[in-house]
């Protein structure tokens, strides 16, 4: 390759689980489209949406296809994803509209917030990966990150506290399996909550670490002046 010549990222626009990262964001956004009318589809299309996050990074490790790329797709199509469906519960269930909107609002702000965060202060302080928080005060932000079973524990619990909160409202009409999904949405609320502290340590530890850079920096230059 000649001196400052580029090489050409089209191979892995199409690895194969970048493919799947995109027929992700296809189904997400399809299942945002038809929330309001048709709950089973949505449910289908949003759940099938969330189990492929598995199948992306199974098929990246198998395939040895991992790449920044294809980590970034993946996180932002979670937090979109995640994202969307606070909106969509916000749309079609307002049994208390401030207190509920409120709430799920400061779900998405957080959730994003935290996750902007954590990779800004992992680019930032030049770690390999975000999910390198050895230096993080915080044993639960630890435990989540370098126990995957953990991680998938809580992951699974907050999408599908939302999915079943969702199935719930559309089917409560439903003798019987409204109470099977209202029961089903209390357990996953527990890793769900879980989740959410999480999501405020590793906020709490990204500003942190940035924090720690920007007072390095500012030292180097008095001394240095």
């Amino acid at each position: 390759m000649k001196k400052g010549a580029t090489a050409d990222p089209t191979p892995i626009f199409f690895f194969v689980p970048n493919l799947i990262g995109y027929t992700r964001i296809l189904f997400s956004l399809l299942s945002f489209y038809v929330a309001a009318s048709h709950p089973g589809l949505f449910l289908f299309l949003y759940t099938s949406s969330f189990v492929l996050d598995a199948a992306d990074g199974m098929a990246a490790r198998a395939l040895g296809q991992c790449s920044h790329f294809g980590s970034i797709l993946d996180m932002l199509t979670d937090r979109a994803s995640t994202a969307g469906m606070l909106v969509v519960l916000d749309g079609v269930i307002q049994p208390m509209p401030y207190i509920f909107t409120f709430v799920l609002a400061t779900l998405l702000f957080l959730d994003v917030a935290s996750h902007f965060c954590r990779m800004y202060a992992s680019v930032f302080v030049q770690k390999e990966s975000h999910k390198d928080v050895s230096d993080s005060i915080f044993w639960l932000l630890k435990m989540y990150y370098s126990k995957r079973k953990f991680m998938g524990l809580l992951c699974v619990g907050q999408e599908f506290s939302y999915i079943f909160l969702y199935a719930w409202h559309a089917y409560r009409d439903v003798s019987g399996v409204s109470d099977a999904l209202w029961y089903a949405f209390l357990a996953c609320a527990v890793p769900s909550f879980l989740k959410q502290v999480v999501n405020v340590q590793q906020l709490v530890d990204g500003l942190y670490h940035i924090g720690c850079i920007d007072a390095q920096e500012r030292q180097q230059k008095k001394t240095k002046g």
